[in-house]
């Protein structure tokens, strides 16, 4: 059955010339003594995302607040094609399916029996605290967007390879209320240049979310980006509609 309804938020919340490597492995760098810039970071970014065609990760996701003191956490599995195709499964601690064909939405929760619908442009706006998944694949762009700033960088490690943090912040725009600001920060590797870890700031509330067996351009079947309400569940679509 189908009725227009709105639903509070779900948190799903997510690169010289690359070494040769193993299939489905990351391209990787050699260690460089050069400074580290954001226009070499957007360099390495644009190169992976011309290279990128499919991705799939395990994830957990911590979302923690000042104000409450609580923190809650999520695990599970992130799939990636190009055209915002994605699939995130919650396993931990509540199943939870996100299926996106490339524009609309689905969530899909289990434990209600309960669909959500919703166009990917409104979710995104709905989700601030899914950043470091939502917008996967569109690091270059967001570069552009944000006033971006080199936060840290480590000395060489062993390998002579360097770690670093990228803090994104919103550029000021007219109508932008003042409260509307946070951060997000995404931390890489001189080795790979992949933001395998993102801390969105925003408030009160921190959101850390850290991708472990990535796989990149693995073979992945276009199944998993078309979505079908179970037969009985109930699909609300949000924004809800006006009665």
């Amino acid at each position: 059955m189908t009725r227009k309804a709105f639903v509070g938020p779900v948190f799903c919340l997510l690169l010289a010339a690359p070494l040769a490597a193993a299939p489905f492995a990351l391209p990787l760098y050699p260690p460089t003594t050069g400074e580290i810039t954001v226009p070499l970071v957007a360099e390495r970014f644009a190169s992976f995302e011309r290279d990128l065609r499919t991705l799939s990760a395990a994830f957990r996701q911590s979302v923690s607040s000042t104000g409450t003191g609580q923190t809650q956490s999520v695990a599970g599995t992130f799939a990636f094609a190009k055209g915002d195709r994605m699939r995130i499964e919650h396993r931990t601690p509540d199943p939870q399916t996100l299926v996106c064909d490339g524009s609309r939405v689905w969530v899909w929760r289990p434990a209600n029996a309960q669909v959500i619908r919703a166009q990917l442009k409104a979710w995104k706006k709905s989700q601030p605290l899914a950043q470091g998944l939502l917008d996967f694949g569109g690091y270059t762009a967001l570069l552009k967007r944000y006033q971006v700033t080199i936060a840290t960088v480590s000395a060489p490690g062993p390998d002579g390879q360097r770690s670093l943090a990228l803090a994104l912040k919103p550029r000021s725009e007219p109508g932008r209320p003042e409260g509307d600001s946070y951060t997000l920060t995404l931390r890489l590797s001189t080795r790979d240049f992949f933001p395998s870890e993102s801390e969105l700031r925003m408030g009160e509330m921190t959101a850390r979310t850290v991708l472990s067996d990535v796989r990149f351009n693995p073979d992945l079947p276009e199944t998993l980006f078309q979505f079908q309400p179970p037969a009985g569940a109930d699909v609300l679509d949000y924004p809800a509609a006006p009665n």
